[in-house]
């Protein structure tokens, strides 16, 4: 389970983001989770990270690429899903060289009555595919 907050909008309505100590215990509830899936809980704020490795940075790149892609074919279709933030982070194991990249996808999944027709940004800005 990854659910960082209930979402909590300011008095203009406008969404806040959540507690910085509030996302990074929820990331802590992620690493303990074995079923790596994202949840969508409407109303809250979540938090999830789309992680693969390769033998070459270019093969890591693809992999998780693929994984984001599918993340994102899923999220889009659930209705009130909006990216808040995507941060990627890229390491290599120094025993055998793998590259690792990872993002972490921070998102809400705004209630019926908060949630807008159109996102001013795309879900997957900052995210090419292909």
């Amino acid at each position: 389970m990854a659910i960082v907050s209930a979402s909590t909008y300011d008095s203009r309505g406008q969404l806040v983001r959540p507690d910085t100590l509030d996302i990074s215990r929820a990331k802590i509830r992620l690493d303990l989770d074995t079923g790596e899936r994202p949840t969508f809980d409407r109303g809250h704020t979540h938090v999830f990270v789309v992680s693969d490795m390769g033998v070459t940075a270019e093969q890591a790149r693809e992999r998780v690429n693929a994984r984001l892609s599918r993340f994102f074919d899923h999220a889009e279709a659930v209705r009130g899903f909006r990216k808040i933030a995507m941060e990627k982070s890229q390491s290599m194991n120094p025993l055998n060289r793998n590259t690792t990249i990872s993002y972490e996808i921070l998102y809400v999944v705004e209630a019926d009555g908060r949630s807008r027709s159109s996102s001013p940004e795309t879900p997957n800005a900052g995210y090419q595919r292909g």
